[in-house]
Parts: C-alpha cells; sequence; structure tokens
C-alpha cells in the first residue's frame, strides 16, 4: 500500500487505515531523519487509543504507552544504539517477542535481533508530502 500525505490533517485517515491492516506485532518505521516516523507513530497510537501522551523514545530508547483496548504499546527508538548487545542488555528480546505493538525506529541497529514476521511502513519525505509505503 502506497500513501501520499499533503497535510498533516490526513495523518489520521492514514494512521487508521495502518491500524486496520497491521495486525499486533512489529512494524519497523523507516525514513530519514525528519521524514517523520514518530510523527506518524504518535497518531498510530492516538489511533491505537493509547491513554498515555506519545512522543519520541530517542533517549530513553523505549517507550512503553498503555490502551485500555489494545493493552501495551511500545516504541522503541534504536538510533542511539552503539550495538546489537546494548539492545540485548536493555531487553528488547522481551518487547519484540510479547506479541503486542511495537514501533521501531532506525531497526537497521538491530536487523541481526529482529524476528523473521514484522511490517515494514517507510516514510519518504519529498517536497511538501511524504510518501508512506506499507511492506506486509
Amino acid at each position: 500500500m502506497k500513501v501520499e500525505i499533503n497535510d498533516l490533517s490526513e495523518l489520521p485517515f492514514v494512521a487508521d487505515q495502518i491500524v486496520n491492516i497491521v495486525p499486533k506485532g512489529i512494524v519497523l518505521v523507516n525514513g530519514e531523519m525528519g521524514a517523520g516516523k514518530t510523527t506518524l507513530i504518535s497518531e498510530i497510537c492516538r489511533q491505537l487509543e493509547v491513554v498515555d501522551e506519545p512522543m519520541s523514545p530517542t533517549y530513553a530508547i523505549i517507550n512503553e504507552y498503555h490502551s485500555e483496548k489494545h493493552g501495551p504499546v511500545y516504541h522503541i527508538d534504536c538510533y542511539r544504539l552503539e550495538s546489537e548487545k546494548e539492545a540485548l542488555d536493555i531487553g528488547i528480546e522481551d518487547y519484540l517477542f510479547s506479541g503486542q505493538y511495537c514501533f521501531i525506529e532506525w531497526s537497521e541497529n538491530i536487523k541481526k535481533l529482529l524476528p523473521d514476521n514484522y511490517v515494514r511502513v517507510n516514510v519518504q519525505a519529498r517536497e511538501n508530502i511524504r510518501l508512506i509505503t506499507i511492506d506486509q
């Protein structure tokens, strides 16, 4: 699925589509710095009725949110991880194999730790638009 966003007001519609086609599990959200990965994940969390305020986990590495309807929702930002060992030391496998929604930014830093089945969402910034591609 490919979707083009011309304005942030269109983001809830796209996030709703993602929630409807992506089952619980791992969702890799890829894109360059500033492409809108965290913004998209925050809107998906709103669609999942997360009661917490979604925010970038760049420094915390892992944020855990709660949804009455969907249970825990994990948001992981691997940008600052320097090795896969560091990811293992913080217990990343517990999140990866939890069976819950687990949105991961900068997943290339932990690629050897990822299970075989996940959904990939690519966010590309082009001038004044965002192109979002979902590969299942």
